[in-house]
């Protein structure tokens, strides 16, 4: 059995808070931009668990294979939103669920926001001189498609605060994307070959995190192209394969803007449209898929 692993650029803005905030501060307590004072602290951090829906996503993330913490960037803005620094810290080799007292340096400054962005993979990165644009610069972090790159799933974080010497942050990361499980069981009594697989409705774009109400998606933010897969050679009847995919959380209210998954082999054809709630709730259906969630659906081909 085939697993593919899938994503598409997961815009995924994780700094709300801090969006509201820049700007507000007239001075700085620390230090001018004339004259930045480079100081020593500590970064400690943690990823958050998938969210609690009390839906279909009931399966959490292995955390021992997808929150490997590789890699790690560290921008640091001020109270008026731009950029006074910016570090790659590549862990050589070093991965772990957690990091704790990383020693960083950063500027001394008063209504800091230290931005978190991990498992970019790109130490060649150049991130945008203000706040508002390092937000859209998210819309283009993606995880790879190779199967052995899986545990490089990248998450973002923020601080937000007085920034002084050797002072202790901690931060707690969020996936940048939703995980599909797609379980397709063959009840046909027959043997079905080369199943084609097709995922309409693919987001390219996301909401603002952590906003917990999230306004739906506009119809641009969809991939125009379906996604296709295939279920290369036998499907054996009462055999059973497993699919997964990576892509941007899917906020949408109507069920023409909802992922849908069709399935098509020896001239039939079998159809599901996602959401967060079961397909039985017929009155005022969820639609939308999450992020930082993983979803089980399992397909029973009759």
């Amino acid at each position: 059995m085939r697993k593919k692993f899938f994503t598409y650029p997961y815009p995924f803005i994780c700094l709300l808070i801090a969006t509201c905030t820049a700007g507000c501060a007239k001075q700085f307590v620390f230090n001018t931009e004339d004259a930045p004072h480079e100081i020593r602290m500590y970064l400690s951090l943690s990823t958050l668990p998938p969210e609690g829906l009390t839906t279909r996503a009931t399966v959490a993330h292995i955390p021992e294979v997808e929150n490997l913490i590789r890699d790690i960037w560290v921008i640091q803005f001020n109270a008026n939103g731009v950029r006074l620094r910016e570090e790659h810290y590549d862990r050589n080799g070093e991965a772990g669920l957690y990091v704790e007292n990383f020693e960083i340096p950063l500027v001394a400054a008063s209504n800091s926001t230290v931005c978190l962005v991990v498992n970019t993979g790109n130490p060649n990165l150049n991130w945008a001189n203000n706040f508002p644009d390092f937000q859209k610069q998210l819309l283009d972090i993606q995880a790879s498609n190779d199967l052995s790159l899986r545990d490089r799933i990248p998450m973002c974080g923020y601080w937000l605060g007085n920034t002084t010497e050797n002072q202790s942050l901690s931060a707690s990361l969020c996936r940048m994307m939703t995980r599909i499980d797609l379980v397709i069981n063959n009840q046909t009594g027959q043997t079905l070959t080369d199943a084609i697989v097709t995922l309409d409705n693919v987001p390219t774009e996301a909401y603002i995190y952590p906003q917990t109400q999230q306004d739906p998606l506009p119809p641009s933010a969809y991939s125009e192209s379906s996604f296709t897969d295939t279920l290369q050679g036998n499907f054996n009847d009462g055999s059973s394969k497993t699919l997964y995919y990576y892509f941007a959380p899917n906020i949408c209210e109507d069920e023409s803007l909802a992922t849908k998954v069709t399935i098509t082999a020896k001239e039939t054809t079998w159809q599901v449209i996602l959401g967060t709630d079961s397909p039985t709730n017929s009155i005022g259906r969820d639609y939308s898929l999450y992020a930082n969630n993983y979803y089980t659906f399992t397909l029973n081909l009759k």
